[in-house]
């Protein structure tokens, strides 16, 4: 009997380890909040960057329109949400957040209408999210949303995948036009 609950045991924390996931280094944005049962995948400590915001559809990544450049203190973070959730579900929980900051919504789009290349802008560019940084799902079950209160900027992608969504932040402190 002993020994068939030291297998029971250790058959339940083999079990039960990969379903209970763990932030890699970082930490919340401290007025941004993660979305409930998400973890950091990729993290930036606030630093003095420059970052491109995009404010209209991006039909190219390397174009210069439907887009301000801004300086500033800038935190990079990128959750991973498991099992995959409705992109919807996760923009109406940070328009609430953004809202109840003091925050305006500056641009949203919705899939194709956010424009071929706004994913590569943000995730792929460098101008946005760190090379390397962002786990980013590319296909138009995605969500972009850009908030401003005074000097701060917030980017949000959100994309669901199969098996998870991807929740990508830019948060531009201090921010002055470039």
């Amino acid at each position: 009997m002993r020994k068939f609950s030291y297998v029971l045991a250790v058959a339940s924390c083999a079990v039960s380890g990969p379903l209970l996931a763990q932030d890699s280094d970082g930490e919340d944005h401290p007025f941004l909040p993660r979305y409930p049962q998400s973890v950091i995948d990729g993290y930036r400590a606030p630093s003095l960057e420059e970052v491109v915001i995009p404010t209209g559809p991006i039909a190219n990544a390397e174009a210069q329109t439907n887009r301000v450049v801004v300086e500033g203190n800038v935190t990079h973070i990128d959750y991973r949400v498991k099992p995959a959730t409705s992109p919807l579900k996760i923009e109406r929980y940070y328009d609430d957040v953004l809202k109840k900051a003091g925050f305006s919504i500056a641009y949203s789009c919705v899939g194709p209408a956010c424009g071929r290349d706004m994913g590569a802008l943000i995730l792929n560019s460098g101008k946005v999210a760190p090379v390397g940084l962002a786990d980013g799902l590319f296909n138009d079950r995605i969500r972009v949303v850009v908030a401003r209160r005074a000097d701060r900027w917030v980017v949000l992608h959100i994309a669901e995948g199969p098996d998870r969504s991807q929740i990508f932040q830019a948060v531009v402190e201090g921010a002055s036009a470039r």
